[in-house]
């Protein structure tokens, strides 16, 4: 039988995206955080950027060491366990009043349960996909965190403007409880490994073509943090009221790419697609300068567009890198590279932010998304051979 025509939403697959909207709610709510910082604890653009930068740096630390044991242990105790995080995080935020203590906990802890979750959930949407469809798997249950996105954020807004955000948060840590819930009934093809038969990640992130693929990954993180982090105080300082709208532009452009066309990468070629979309990337950051001619909407579609192709494909040249039993880490070391480039972009782009204004950071994130453009451009035909 043709791999191809093997079916990729089948029940299993179908029950691992609704655990996977729901758990996207809970997280995705927070990034309309640097609204809740800036109108309600009056915090700066660097105490924005740093509390940002928090929980992305948790993660990174967090990341590897959940790529090894997903691949050693199974992928759907972490997935329960990334949920209850999660809601013990969200629980502190309903209490939080001020920058202080009990933020920077909560934070933490949502930055702990993320890879526990993202990295279970996407490790076992390639093990449900047929291996032809890996790329488009990745591409629909990113969609499906990219949709949550947008509507986690404006349902948040809604429902601060109406209930305050004490509702709002607890409604997440009921989101994050029915999320541990659905992950328990996920199907489970991850074996415990033996000794012999253990991948070591260090060995994963030396395979010949993963260093480029990761540091291009870092680099687009920054980028992309200078869009996901500061499109909000910016367009609060614009004079916009609604800064929901970008991430709704954004997330209905990315679920168009990735539904739409998410067997494309599959079909046409992972790096093929990569180069085209990065391109794209390149000059997303401009359309924030251009803020008052383009629009909210628009431009974070045109984030959507370029992220929308380029992040699964991307992601999927990573998990080619690895062998089966090592996917996990893979899944662990692409999101990795580029959750170090989020963080610190966040964290170091706020300071740059006061000093020059928010334009010049995005200014430096195209740059920044130039280099890696560059680099995947000038890489070996196939990066997966011929890279060291």
């Amino acid at each position: 039988m043709n791999a191809t025509a093997e079916p990729l939403l089948t029940p299993a697959f179908a029950l691992l995206l609704l655990a996977t909207a729901i758990v996207g709610l809970s997280f995705s709510t927070y990034f309309l955080l640097p609204k809740f910082l800036a109108v309600e604890l009056a915090a700066d653009a660097a105490t924005i950027g740093a509390v940002s930068a928090v929980t992305l740096l948790t993660t990174v630390v967090v990341m590897p060491a959940v790529g090894v044991q997903v691949d050693h242990h199974g992928r759907r105790p972490y997935a329960c366990a990334g949920a209850l995080m999660l809601a013990a995080g969200c629980a502190a935020m309903c209490f939080v009043d001020r920058v202080g203590v009990l933020l920077w906990a909560a934070r933490v802890a949502q930055g702990i349960a993320f890879p526990l979750f993202y990295v279970s959930l996407s490790t076992i949407a390639t093990d449900i996909a047929p291996r032809a469809r890996v790329g488009q798997a990745i591409g629909l249950f990113g969609g499906i965190m990219i949709a949550t996105n947008a509507l986690g954020p404006a349902l948040a807004e809604w429902g601060a403007a109406l209930f305050g955000w004490r509702v709002v948060f607890g409604a997440t840590v009921i989101a994050a409880l029915l999320a541990a819930g659905l992950s328990g009934l996920l199907p489970d093809f991850q074996r415990p490994l033996g000794h012999g038969e253990a991948t070591s990640m260090s060995s994963v992130v030396q395979r010949p073509g993963m260093l480029r693929v990761l540091i291009i990954a870092a680099l687009t993180g920054w980028a992309f943090s200078s869009m996901f982090t500061f499109h909000q105080p910016w367009a609060l300082v614009s004079g916009y009221e609604r800064v929901s709208l970008y991430l709704i532009g954004f997330a209905g452009a990315a679920m168009v790419m990735r539904v739409g066309l998410g067997g494309l990468a599959d079909s046409l070629g992972r790096v093929r697609v990569a180069r085209v979309s990065l391109l794209l990337y390149v000059f997303t950051p401009l359309a924030l300068v251009w803020l008052p001619a383009l629009g909210l909407l628009l431009s974070g579609a045109l984030l959507g567009l370029a992220h929308g192709l380029f992040y699964p494909a991307f992601n999927a040249v990573a998990v080619d890198l690895a062998d089966d039993h090592a996917r996990g880490k893979a899944m662990a070391a692409y999101n990795t590279a580029f959750n170090v480039g989020f963080a610190s972009g966040s964290y170091l782009l706020g300071y740059l932010a006061i000093l020059a204004g928010y334009p010049a950071i995005f200014f430096m994130a195209t740059v920044v998304c130039a280099l890696g453009y560059l680099l995947l451009v000038t890489a070996p035909a196939n990066p997966i051979e011929g890279e060291g």
